[in-house]
C-alpha cells in the first residue's frame, strides 16, 4: 500500500512539473539598494496571480512565473519596481528609497525572527552600518551611544580592557548585571575577543517579555549577535586594515620638586631631610614621562563569502595588536571564523558556525588606591627626587667588602627611602603579568521540515575557554622580589601560574509551527534546553629562586604551593512562545520558560518565568489609513518575569570541605543553604512606535518598571572567612527611553541622524538581615565609600558632609547631620549617587557621492564620581607627592580656602569633598572616508578613511576621565569610583577597506 502511494505521489509530482515547465520559468536573482547592499524581506509577486516569495538575508530570491508575465518588487520605504520577464531566468533588481526604509524588516527575537512591525517587545536593533565606518575592537563599542536603555562604560583605557554593559540599570547586589550574549545561537556571558568585522547586526532584548524565553540570567537583558553568512553564486573578498596612534586623553598636574619639598617640610621635617640627601642632588624625575608612551593600534582582516544555491560559505581571519600608552601593556588577538549554511535535502538544512580566538596580553594593574598598588597612581605620588635606577644615585652605598648594597647595584631599581616596599613606577611595571587565552565557540544546527509548516531544529553549541596566567617578580631587580612584604630575610623571587578552563555545552531542541488563516497568523514555538558549564582551576605558586632567574619555573621554587578546583553547574529548561496576529492590526505574544538549576536544592530547583505582551498597529486602522503624514503608529505593552542565579557558586545548597593536596588537611569551605532560590525580576513595559512622512522621521518611546526580589545576599559568620548565601530584599528600577531616527536629506547629499536618551532611577526597596551593607574599603583612610541602605540608590556613596575649613586653625569641619551637637561616625550620610540621571547618544551620517562623514557624540548627566585618586593626592599626611590642588592649602590664620592644612587628621575621612559631578559630553568618534573603484585591479570598492576617537570632552570632572568603573565587581556596585584607573586614550586611525 505504501509503495502504491509513493508511486502515485511521484507520478503526480512529475505530471505537475511537466505542466509547470510548459507554462512557467524558474526565475532567480538578487535585490539590492542604491548602495549595492542586499535587502532582505522584499516581496516578489507575479502580477495577476497569488504567487509570491520574499528575498532572504542576502537579498536572493527564487520564484516560478509565466515566461511572459511580470514581477513586482515591493518593500516598505522603497519605490516598487515592475519587471517584465520576457523569458528571462535571472532578474536582478535595485530598489531606491522613497524616503527611508524600515531598516529592520526582520529582527531576532530569541529562538527565531519576527517582522519588526509585529514586535510587541522592547527591542533595539543595531545594524553594522551604524558602526562599520569606524574601527572598533569590542562589541560593546558598537552598542555605545546607539541604543536607548543601554549604558556602556569603558572602564579602563588599557589594551584588552572590558566594558560595563548595563541594560535598564542594576538589578542585583551579588549576581551579575551584565547581559546574556547569544552569538549565532551560542549563549555566553563573555564577548571578549569577538571580531566585530564579522557582525551583521545586534538585537538588544530589554524587557522581560523578550528575555523571559532565555530564563537563566535573562533579567539582565539579552544581546543577540548575528554574524555574516555566505552568498549564493558569487565570490566576495574583503580586506581591511588600519594603523592608529594613541595618547592619554588628559593628565593630572602634580607638585614640582620645589613645591613638594615645601609641603613635606610642613608635614614632617624629617621627610625634607631625606629628600635633600646628597645622593639625590640634581635628580628631578618626571614619572609620567617615564611610564607613558605613544600607543600603537594595528588591525588586519580578510574575509571570503561565496557559495552555490545549496551551500553558502563565509570565512574570515583577523589579527589585532594594541600597544598601550603605558609600557609594557599590550594585547594581541588572532581570530578565525567559518559559517556554513547548506541545503542538504529539500526538507533538511544545516548551519555550522566555528570561531577560534587566541589572545595574549601583557597587563599592568589599575589602581585600588595607593596602599594597594597601581602604576597610574604610583606615577603621580612618587617623589621626583628619586631616580629610576640605583646606579643613577650620586652616592651608591656599599657593603663592608666594597660591593654595592641592594638597591644600588647595576640593573636594580632605586629604592624609595621612605618605605622600602614602595616600588617606583618603572620598577612596578617590570613585574611580569601575562595571560594567554585560547577560545573556541562553535555550533551546529539542523532545520528539519517535518510538515510544510512544522520545523524541528536541534542545535548543539560549545564554548570552551582556556586562560593561562603567569606572574613573576624576579629576585634581583626590585624590592618586592628581594624582600617580599618588607621582610629582608624572606626567600627571593615569587611567581604563580593559574590555568582556568571553562567548558560550556548547550543542547537545544525547538519545534516551530506556523498557521496562516485568511486574516490572522499563529506562530508556535516549543523547546527544551540542557546546559552544562564545567570549570576547572589549576594554580601553583612558588617563592625562592636563584638571583639570575628571570622567568617563572614552578619546579625550581624553594617553596611550592598548589591548588586544584573543579565545578560543574547544570541546568534544564522547557520553554515556549505563541504569537498571534489578527488583521495585521492586533498582535498578542506569550512566552514561558521553566528552568531547573543544580546550584539549588530539590525543593527550590525550578523557576517558572512567564511573560505576555501585545501590540496594536493603529496606523492600519481605517480611520488612520488616509492620514498620509503617519506612516506607522503602534502601541505596545507587556508584563513578564525573569530569573538570575549567576551569583551562586556550584553546590551552594551543600556544606563543602576542601582538602589541600599538598598538606592533605581538610577545612570547611562552604556552609550550604538548602533554602536558596531564584532571584526574580518582574517587569512591566509600555511602548510606542511612530513613523512620520513616509518614515523619514521615526520615534520610539518606552516606559518601564522592574522589581527584583529574593536578592542573593551574603553574610559572614564570626570566625569563618567564607560567605554564606541567602535570599532577601528587593531592588526597583524605573525608566523612560526615547529614540529618534531621521532622514534629513536625500539625493546626492544624504544626511541621517540618530538620537537616543535614557532615564533610569534605581532604589533599594528592602534589604535582608543586615540593614547596612558597606562596599569598597579605601585603604588610605580605612573607611568604606559605599553603604547600601533601604531607600537609597544602589551604589550610593556614604561619608561626612564638609562644612568648611576653619579659617583660624586650618581644620576641616564637618556638618552635624544628626544635630546632636558633636561630630561622630553617626553623622555620615548619603553623599552622592553614582547612577546618572540620563545617558544619551547622538550620531550623524553624511554622504556625498564617494565621500562619507560619520560622527558619534555620547554623554551622561548627573552621575556622581567619588574621586579616590584626588583624595590620595590631597590628603597631605605622608611623603607622597600631591596634586597642584594642595597649593591652595591653609597656611596662615584667617586664610579662607577649601583645602585644609597639611597633616590635618580631620581630613582623613571619606567625605563629599571628593564627590564630583561625573556629567560629560564626549565627541566619541569622527570618521571621514572616501570610497572609489579600481576596475583595472578588479576592486569593486576601496574606502580610505581617517578616524579620531575620544577627540574632545566637556566635563567638570577633575580626574583623568569621567568614564570610570575598573573596580566594579560582577554586579557593578562599585561604579563611579575612580581609583587611579588606566587613562582613556585619544586615538587617530588611518585605514582602508577593499572589496574585490
Amino acid at each position: 500500500m505504501k509503495l502504491n502511494k509513493s508511486l502515485i505521489f511521484c507520478f503526480l509530482s512529475v505530471l505537475f512539473a511537466v505542466y509547470g515547465q510548459a507554462q512557467e520559468v524558474s526565475i532567480k536573482g538578487k535585490v539590492i539598494d542604491e548602495n549595492g547592499l542586499p535587502i532582505p524581506g522584499v516581496t516578489i509577486l507575479t502580477k495577476g496571480s497569488s504567487k509570491a516569495t520574499a528575498s532572504d538575508m542576502d537579498g536572493a530570491y527564487q520564484i516560478k512565473a509565466a515566461s511572459n508575465g511580470t514581477l513586482v518588487f515591493s518593500y516598505i520605504g522603497y519605490a516598487s519596481v515592475k519587471e517584465n520577464i520576457n523569458g528571462r531566468t535571472v532578474i536582478n533588481v535595485s530598489l531606491h528609497s522613497e524616503s527611508q526604509s524600515l531598516q529592520e524588516v526582520v529582527i531576532n527575537v530569541g529562538y527565531g525572527t519576527q517582522k519588526k512591525k509585529n514586535v510587541t517587545n522592547a527591542i533595539a536593533t543595531i545594524k553594522a552600518g551604524a558602526f562599520e565606518d569606524r574601527p572598533i575592537l569590542n562589541v560593546a563599542q558598537a552598542i555605545q551611544g546607539n541604543a536607548a536603555g543601554v549604558n556602556v562604560v569603558q572602564t579602563s583605557g588599557k589594551p584588552g580592557a572590558s566594558f560595563d554593559v548595563r541594560i535598564r540599570g542594576l538589578s542585583s547586589i551579588n549576581s551579575e548585571n551584565s547581559p546574556l550574549y547569544v552569538v549565532d545561537g551560542i549563549q555566553t556571558k563573555d564577548i571578549s575577543g569577538l571580531n566585530t568585522e564579522d557582525i551583521v547586526d545586534l538585537s538588544i532584548l530589554k524587557d522581560a517579555t523578550a528575555t523571559a524565553i532565555y530564563g537563566v540570567n535573562g533579567s539582565s537583558g539579552v544581546v543577540i549577535i548575528t554574524t555574516k553568512k555566505g552568498k549564493s553564486n558569487t565570490n566576495d573578498f574583503q580586506f581591511s586594515s588600519y594603523l592608529g596612534f594613541s595618547k592619554a586623553v588628559s593628565n593630572v598636574d602634580v607638585l614640582n620638586l620645589t613645591d613638594y619639598k615645601t609641603l613635606v617640610n610642613e608635614i614632617n621635617p624629617s621627610y625634607l631631610t631625606t629628600a635633600n640627601d646628597v645622593k639625590y642632588t640634581g635628580i628631578n624625575t618626571n614619572w609620567q614621562d617615564e611610564i607613558l608612551r605613544t600607543g600603537i593600534d594595528q588591525n588586519y582582516n580578510f574575509s571570503y563569502a561565496g557559495g552555490t544555491e545549496k551551500v553558502k560559505f563565509y570565512s574570515a581571519l583577523g589579527y589585532q595588536v594594541t600597544e598601550g600608552i603605558i609600557n609594557p601593556s599590550k594585547y594581541n588577538r588572532f581570530s578565525g571564523k567559518i559559517n556554513v549554511n547548506a541545503n542538504l535535502l529539500s526538507w533538511l538544512k544545516t548551519d555550522v558556525s566555528f570561531n577560534i580566538i587566541q589572545s595574549d596580553g601583557s597587563y599592568i594593574s589599575d589602581n585600588n588606591s595607593v596602599g594597594q598598588g597601581g602604576a597610574v597612581m604610583s606615577a603621580l605620588v612618587t617623589p621626583a627626587f628619586l631616580p629610576t635606577w640605583g646606579a643613577q644615585l650620586n652616592v651608591r652605598e656599599t657593603n663592608a667588602d666594597g660591593s654595592y648594597k641592594d638597591g644600588y647595584k647595576d640593573g636594580q631599581y632605586a629604592e624609595n627611602p621612605y618605605q622600602s616596599g614602595w616600588e617606583n613606577p618603572v620598577s612596578l611595571l617590570s613585574r611580569q603579568n601575562k595571560t594567554a587565552v585560547n577560545r573556541y565557540l562553535s555550533s551546529i544546527s539542523f532545520d528539519v521540515s517535518i510538515l510544510p509548516n512544522l520545523v524541528w531544529k536541534p542545535m548543539v553549541s560549545f564554548d570552551f575557554t582556556k586562560s593561562d596566567n603567569i606572574q613573576f617578580v624576579d629576585p634581583f631587580s626590585n624590592v618586592y622580589g628581594r624582600n617580599g612584604d618588607n621582610n629582608p630575610s624572606s626567600v627571593k623571587g615569587r611567581g604563580s601560574n593559574t590555568v582556568d578552563r571553562n567548558n560550556n555545552l548547550n543542547f537545544e531542541n525547538t519545534l516551530n509551527y506556523q498557521l496562516k488563516f485568511d486574516s490572522s497568523d499563529l506562530n508556535l514555538l516549543g523547546g527544551i534546553s540542557m546546559q552544562s558549564n564545567k570549570y576547572t582551576k589549576e594554580a601553583n605558586s612558588g617563592t625562592g629562586f636563584s638571583v639570575d632567574q628571570r622567568s617563572y619555573d614552578y619546579s625550581i621554587a624553594q617553596n611550592q604551593f598548589f591548588e586544584n578546583r573543579e565545578t560543574d553547574v547544570r541546568s534544564l529548561s522547557y520553554f515556549g512562545r505563541a504569537t498571534y496576529s489578527l488583521k495585521n492590526k492586533y498582535i498578542v505574544n506569550a512566552v514561558f520558560r521553566q528552568s531547573g538549576a543544580s546550584q539549588l536544592s530539590a525543593d527550590n530547583k525550578w523557576g517558572f518565568f512567564p511573560a505576555v505582551s501585545a501590540a496594536w498597529i493603529v496606523s492600519n486602522e481605517d480611520f488612520l489609513k488616509e492620514v498620509s503624514a503617519i506612516s506607522e503608529l503602534k502601541l505596545r505593552g507587556g508584563w513578564g518575569k525573569t530569573g538570575n542565579l549567576s551569583g551562586l557558586p556550584a553546590y551552594s545548597s551543600f556544606d563543602l570541605n576542601y582538602t589541600n593536596p599538598l598538606t592533605n588537611t581538610t577545612t570547611l569551605d562552604q556552609i550550604g543553604n538548602p533554602d536558596l532560590k531564584w532571584e526574580t525580576t518582574t517587569d512591566v513595559n509600555l511602548g510606542l512606535d511612530l513613523g512620520l512622512l513616509k518614515n523619514r522621521i521615526k520615534f520610539t518611546a518606552d516606559i518601564y518598571k522592574k522589581n527584583t526580589k529574593d536578592l542573593l545576599q551574603i553574610i559572614y559568620f564570626p570566625g569563618f572567612s567564607k560567605p554564606y548565601y541567602y535570599n532577601a530584599g528587593e531592588i526597583e528600577n524605573k525608566g523612560l527611553e526615547l529614540g529618534f531616527n531621521t532622514v534629513n536629506l536625500t539625493g546626492d547629499f544624504k544626511w541621517n541622524s540618530n538620537f537616543n536618551i535614557s532615564f533610569n532611577t534605581n532604589k533599594v526597596v528592602q534589604l535582608g538581615l543586615l540593614k547596612k551593607l558597606p562596599f569598597q574599603n579605601l585603604t588610605s583612610v580605612g573607611e568604606s565609600v559605599i553603604l547600601l541602605t533601604e531607600g537609597s540608590s544602589l551604589g550610593s556613596f556614604y561619608g561626612y558632609k564638609v562644612d568648611k575649613v576653619d579659617a583660624a586653625t586650618g581644620e576641616l569641619l564637618y556638618k552635624d547631620t544628626n544635630e546632636d551637637g558633636v561630630i561622630t561616625p553617626n553623622d555620615r550620610t548619603n553623599i552622592g549617587n553614582p547612577n546618572p540621571n540620563y545617558t544619551f547618544g547622538f550620531s550623524n551620517d553624511f554622504k556625498y557621492k564617494g565621500f562619507s562623514l560619520d560622527a558619534l557624540i555620547t554623554g551622561s548627566q548627573g552621575g556622581a564620581i567619588f574621586n579616590a585618586s584626588r583624595m590620595d593626592l590631597t590628603l597631605m599626611n605622608n611623603y607622597n607627592n600631591q596634586s597642584t590642588e594642595v597649593l591652595n592649602r591653609w597656611t596662615t590664620v584667617g586664610q579662607v580656602t577649601d583645602v585644609p592644612k597639611a597633616n590635618e587628621a580631620s581630613a582623613l575621612h571619606v567625605s563629599d569633598r571628593f564627590v564630583e559631578d561625573g556629567s560629560y559630553v564626549r565627541l566619541k568618534a569622527v570618521t571621514l572616508g572616501y570610497t572609489f573603484k579600481l576596475e583595472k585591479l578588479k576592486l569593486n570598492a576601496v574606502k580610505l578613511y581617517v578616524t579620531g576617537q575620544n577627540l574632545y570632552i566637556i566635563t567638570n570632572y577633575k580626574g583623568f576621565d569621567p568614564e570610570v568603573g575598573a573596580f566594579n565587581n560582577a554586579s557593578g556596585i562599585g561604579q563611579g569610583i575612580d581609583l587611579g584607573t588606566y587613562p582613556q586614550v585619544k586615538t587617530f586611525i588611518f585605514g582602508l577597506k577593499a572589496n574585490f
